[in-house]
């Protein structure tokens, strides 16, 4: 398991709302119902290899793609304090070497707001809420 892998398991392993996650790289895949699928991403929004970003997108097995959101963590948790005393975006860095780690290191409770804000996206689009909504 590499570093990106660690952090999506960490973020939604134990997600109630999507199961069969599957953890591959820098993404993660899991089921929402009998139609439709989530697929959740780090990715680079500026600079190469610096992963400021989480992309989520809402899959129909047949048709594709219903909805897809790009989540910027600072939008989410706040901008970050470097060692140099320079306020940064959080985001994780990969060295030429394969090497990945938090450039701005951020804590459990940062990650689970994270976490929590994409399975609040995600939530919208399973069955019972999407039946409340017609209520």
């Amino acid at each position: 398991m590499n570093f990106f892998e660690g952090e999506l398991r960490q973020m939604f392993g134990d997600a109630e709302n999507i199961s069969n996650a599957q953890f591959v790289g820098r993404t993660m895949l899991g089921k929402l119902d009998d139609d439709l699928l989530v697929k959740a991403q780090f990715i680079s929004t500026h600079i190469s290899k610096h992963y400021d970003a989480i992309q989520v997108s809402i899959l129909n097995r047949t048709d594709g793609v219903v909805d897809k959101e790009t989540m910027l963590f600072g939008d989410i948790i706040g901008p970050k304090f470097t060692k140099c005393s320079d306020k940064v975006n959080p985001y994780m860095w990969e060295e030429s070497t394969g090497k990945a780690y938090w450039y701005t290191p951020i804590s459990i409770t940062e990650k689970a707001n994270i976490a929590d804000t994409v399975l609040d996206y995600i939530g919208m689009f399973q069955e019972d809420s999407l039946a409340m909504q017609f209520k």
